[in-house]
């Protein structure tokens, strides 16, 4: 029997790319996929798809033509379309109807309802369901709950290593530089052999101040890493740290041992998918997150027997 061939368009950002791994672990060996988005998630969705293809290369821009020549898409043969794009001109919907005459094809928004209470991974999970597609959302999330889902090895977290993350891709969701130094410097964290803060490109602007006010500490300072790099170092860390961002949704979907401290942004929503997450959310005061991050810690069975005094 022929798998269905689909074709998945949701050019988001990280965060937002791997929120579908879910709904295509459970599509892994039942269908033939094809997801169209933005480097770097789809290179990190690789293991759960048949082939990505670059939304920023390859005349995708087409879409949006009045007059698309269809000739000049990259399609490949599909049985339908589930498109998550932002369209509210209708134009793409139009020029994929042009361009696959027989293959249908389902438009939904990209994100649910922002007061509607449902995790954005259930939602897209959903929408592919809706699309007929061999997918139940409340099995695909137990299932990310349970396992990282991008996790190839045990996760070893041999090097005793905590990774500090401090940006995301809204400042409004951050707490401020000295939270991070501060945390960097707690005491109570000095069963870690190693600590390294990790700055993707949104954070450099905070490199200097951070090598200013670490000075007098041991903290490895890695700046925007290439996706190899940065897998290989959540895998070998015990403790991720960060905001509501989308390497915080990889270290979890890795299987890591990922605290998330959201401010300004929705936990309901968007809550990182994995077998070892903690949510650190509401209107907490920073002694209050030091606390529950040193609770968290304690409660790993790498520093069972660590000495927190």
């Amino acid at each position: 029997m022929n798998k269905v061939k689909i074709l998945i368009i949701r050019p988001g950002a990280l965060g937002d790319t791997l929120l579908l791994a879910p709904a295509l672990f459970q599509l892994v060996g039942r269908a033939d996929v094809s997801l169209l988005g933005r480097k770097p998630g789809i290179d990190l969705l690789k293991p759960l798809v048949s082939r990505c293809l670059d939304y920023e290369k390859g005349g995708w821009h087409m879409l949006f033509s009045d007059e698309p020549e269809c000739h000049k898409l990259p399609l490949p043969k599909l049985d339908r379309v589930v498109s998550f794009l932002t369209d509210s001109s209708g134009i793409a919907h139009r020029t994929l109807e042009i361009c696959l005459k027989h293959a249908p094809i389902f438009p939904f928004p990209p994100f649910p309802p922002r007061r509607e209470r449902i995790h954005v991974a259930s939602y897209l999970a959903s929408c592919l369901k809706e699309s007929g597609l061999p997918v139940d959302p409340e099995e695909a999330m137990e299932a990310a709950r349970k396992k990282g889902l991008l996790e190839k090895d045990a996760q070893s977290g041999s090097k005793r290593m905590v990774v500090f993350h401090p940006g995301s891709g809204s400042r409004r969701k951050n707490e401020p530089p000295e939270f991070w130094t501060q945390l960097i410097g707690e005491k109570e964290l000095g069963g870690f052999q190693k600590r390294v803060l990790l700055l993707g490109p949104a954070e450099e602007q905070l490199r200097e101040p951070f090598l200013r006010h670490l000075a007098r500490m041991e903290v490895e300072i890695v700046a925007s890493p290439d996706v190899e790099m940065l897998v290989s170092l959540l895998r070998d860390a015990t403790v991720f740290i960060g905001h509501d961002s989308g390497i915080t949704h990889l270290a979890a979907l890795l299987g890591v041992t990922t605290i998330a401290i959201f401010r300004g942004s929705n936990p309901i929503q968007w809550a990182p998918l994995g077998p070892r997450v903690t949510v650190i959310a509401g209107s907490k005061s920073q002694r209050g997150i030091y606390g529950e991050i040193r609770q968290r810690v304690k409660e790993i069975p790498e520093f069972s027997k660590v000495s927190w005094v």
